[in-house]
């Protein structure tokens, strides 16, 4: 993983990588034969999208990765989700994956213009309904972008977290240390490692030493993203909006428990529906993307 402070990474886009190591990563995650029936947008030269065409009358579905990775790695259940009849566009946040901007570097605001801006360039082609589908941290994004775009009828979260909620004290001391660091240090980069236990979630995966080596997975923040997505507040808490919503959390999530979803459903306002993966971990989208592109699939169909 990268160092805690490394300066050269600060205001750069680049990232350094040989073809035969990417081409390695593909091969061991088994992506190739999805990768070719993606399409591959930017816009504007700046954020990076890979859309899977279905029929351009057919749903479209927003997905929003988790934290640190990029769509790319997700080919598979993108593929497969398209495979149930939607259009399905990821796309690398700023400062993530192919997309530019310095590495990490992004504010919720700023997500929800990029995401728009997508939204704005495939409707003028594609003319059903959109629904946005959110991993891990990207679960927290897209309900953001629901609430303020009406274009959105559903919402699917791979597990949320809603920062008025903490999971526990550790939670709530460490979210409030970055939002007072990130004041001063807004680029000082933190190891993702001092808040996620990568080595439990690659554990005996057979790509699990090309993924810890991938250079374009963001291991280190900066402060200033890092406090803009743990203070940003949830509107669905309070209030009720027209799109429809659910959570769905695997039995034995290592990052989430699925009691806090639980938690978290009781205390909306807004209705979310809560789909319980028995049996399955965090990392469901490489583990069994066949059992998670049948609820994905199964979510939209009912909701839009």
């Amino acid at each position: 993983m990268n160092d805690f402070f490394n300066p050269m990474s600060l205001f750069s886009d680049t990232v350094a990588e040989s073809a035969s190591g990417r081409e390695a990563l593909r091969k061991k995650l088994g992506l190739l034969p999805y990768l070719e029936r993606r399409e591959c947008l930017t816009l504007d030269e700046q954020i990076h999208c890979e859309l899977y065409h279905y029929a351009d009358s057919a749903p479209l579905i927003v997905f929003l990765p988790g934290i640190g990775t990029y769509c790319e790695l997700y080919a598979e259940l993108l593929s497969g989700i398209r495979d149930q009849g939607f259009n399905v566009v990821g796309i690398d946040l700023r400062g993530h994956g192919y997309s530019a901007g310095s590495r990490g570097d992004y504010r919720v605001e700023q997500v929800m213009v990029d995401i728009s801006r997508v939204v704005d360039h495939l409707t003028q082609r594609i003319s059903g309904p959109v629904g946005v589908y959110g991993y891990s941290i990207g679960g927290l994004l897209a309900v953001a972008f629901a609430e303020r775009d009406p274009r959105v009828k559903s919402v699917l979260c791979g597990t949320l977290l809603v920062t008025e909620i903490a999971p526990d004290l550790i939670h709530q001391f460490g979210w409030s240390w970055t939002w007072g660091s990130a004041l001063f240090f807004p680029q000082l980069r933190v190891p993702m490692k001092s808040f996620i236990d990568y080595e439990q979630l690659l554990a005996g995966h057979p790509a699990a030493r090309e993924i810890s080596q991938d250079p374009r997975i963001v291991y280190d923040y900066p402060l200033g993203t890092l406090a803009s997505l743990f203070t940003h507040s949830s509107g669905v808490l309070k209030k009720r909006y027209d799109f429809r919503a659910a959570i769905i959390h695997g039995e034995h999530d290592e990052v989430l428990p699925l009691s806090y979803s639980h938690q978290v459903v009781d205390a909306m306002t807004h209705p979310f529906e809560l789909i319980t993966l028995q049996g399955e971990g965090h990392m469901i989208p490489w583990d069994n993307p066949e059992k998670l592109i049948a609820e994905v699939s199964h979510w939209f169909r009912i909701s839009l």
